[in-house]
């Protein structure tokens, strides 16, 4: 059975889809079957992964896929061994649509991919910048979670009431969930801010938090425009630091188990 990981935090802008995409990117080209589940309304992970834009998949989606409880057809395939199951902004009326069908919402996107989690090494789920259902089912689904940390104020204030939020979805759904860790992202090491923001996490988080720094480089918004490559130097240095934190992600996942 396959691992699943959410990548959230409940703030836009973050990190969260560029995450999700490249880490995915990457664990496909080490060779493991990968589905990404893009479960934000926004639908970036399904323009970067498939260069489409959202509309294109107009009720060929993961929303579709959670009503017919079948994610198979749904399911596209966007390079080898990398999936998606995509989004579009119809995804936010997920609680209405599961409301007429008489059925719990928290755990609706867990019994759909449950039907395909056999089939993959690793899923991967994007998720919205909220902590409203969307959230809550997403995390419903998970073995673990990453939670996003940019280096900015505000998003360092959010982290304790996500943390609050993994704990609640984990004492009355999933008692299996478990907190991968905690990346910092987006950072821009010349500023004093950022530093200090970076060093006062890993002092109240200690360990929790990836020891890996996603730094800010203009290629990766690049990849939101042209999609992820792998081609140039340029891009091999943007991946780097996206290849440690997987390696670090990857042990992490292990050693835990699930």
């Amino acid at each position: 059975m396959g691992t699943t990981v959410s990548i959230g935090v409940q703030k836009g802008g973050v990190g969260k889809s560029t995450t999700t995409c490249i880490t995915s990117f990457l664990l496909a080209e080490k060779g493991y079957k990968v589905l990404v589940v893009d479960f934000d309304s926004q639908g970036n992970t399904t323009q970067i992964l498939s260069g489409e834009d959202i509309y294109s998949f107009e009720e060929q989606t993961v929303l579709n896929a959670i009503i017919d409880l079948d994610p198979q057809k749904y399911i596209i395939n966007v390079r080898e061994n990398l999936d998606l199951l995509p989004a579009d902004d119809i995804l936010s009326t997920l609680g209405n649509q599961m409301g007429a069908f008489k059925r719990y919402v928290p755990t609706s996107l867990k019994e759909t991919l449950d039907i395909v989690k056999d089939n993959y090494d690793f899923i991967i789920i994007d998720t919205p910048p909220n902590l409203g259902e969307l959230s809550v089912s997403a995390l419903a689904a998970s073995d673990f979670v990453v939670v996003m940390l940019q280096s900015e104020p505000l998003c360092f204030k959010a982290i304790p009431r996500y943390l609050k939020f993994i704990e609640l979805v984990k004492d009355r759904i999933t008692p299996s969930l478990k907190l991968a860790g905690i990346l910092p992202s987006m950072s821009d090491t010349r500023t004093k801010i950022d530093t200090s923001i970076i060093e006062q996490a890993r002092e109240d988080y200690e360990d929790w938090v990836f020891n890996t720094l996603i730094k800010r480089r203009n290629r990766i918004k690049e990849f939101s425009i042209l999609g992820i490559q792998n081609s140039t130097k340029e891009d091999r240095e943007a991946l780097e630091q996206y290849q440690q934190f997987l390696e670090e992600l990857l042990t992490r996942v292990q050693k835990k188990g699930i």
